[in-house]
């Protein structure tokens, strides 16, 4: 019998003795949402906070990670449909499928409210930095691993700028982090 698990991305077959999994191909629609829904909550994430904080500083600091959000959403969404191949590279890579299936079960970027509530404000901000940097490790490496597996040049261009620009934000954020 074949069990589908929409959330995990695979189908398993379970028989009386065995259990095997059959990861599902990567789509580009896929890949599309996952990397949107990424930049979208970051913006979403960076603002909410921007707005709550009333420190300037770090308010102008949120505020210039939620642009760069945008910016980073619409490079990608641009770069799959100016495209439009049916095949990258990444369709079949078992690390990029692992990875998906391990880092976006939940949200990337925490709802703001949930470390707004439980901090002072010090702590919250400091909270927020924490997992913002966490959030732009995992971002990169997920443009890392579609690189590696993509074949197509010009998008592996485009990765490798989004990778770096992932690295930055993550430099940026514990740079902040350390002055703050």
């Amino acid at each position: 019998k074949y069990v589908y698990k929409p959330y995990l991305l695979f189908f398993v077959y379970i028989s009386s003795n065995k259990t095997f999994s059959y990861f599902m191909n990567i789509t580009n629609q896929e890949l599309l949402e996952i990397s949107l829904k990424i930049e979208r909550d970051g913006k979403k994430f960076y603002s909410e906070l921007a707005e709550k904080i009333n420190d300037k500083q770090v308010s102008e600091f949120f505020q210039l990670m939620a642009r760069e959000e945008a910016l980073h959403e619409n490079q990608f969404k641009h770069m799959i449909e100016s495209k439009n191949i049916d095949r990258y590279g990444w369709e079949e890579d078992p690390a990029l499928r692992k990875f998906i299936d391990k880092e976006f079960k939940t949200d990337i970027f925490p709802p703001t409210k949930e470390i707004l509530d439980q901090f002072q404000t010090t702590g919250r901000i400091n909270k927020a930095l924490e997992l913002a940097m966490d959030a732009e490790r995992i971002v990169g490496e997920f443009f890392r691993l579609l690189h590696n597996s993509c074949e197509d040049i010009e998008i592996k261009t485009l990765l490798t700028i989004l990778e770096k620009a992932e690295r930055e934000h993550l430099e940026r954020v514990k740079s902040f982090k350390s002055k703050f």
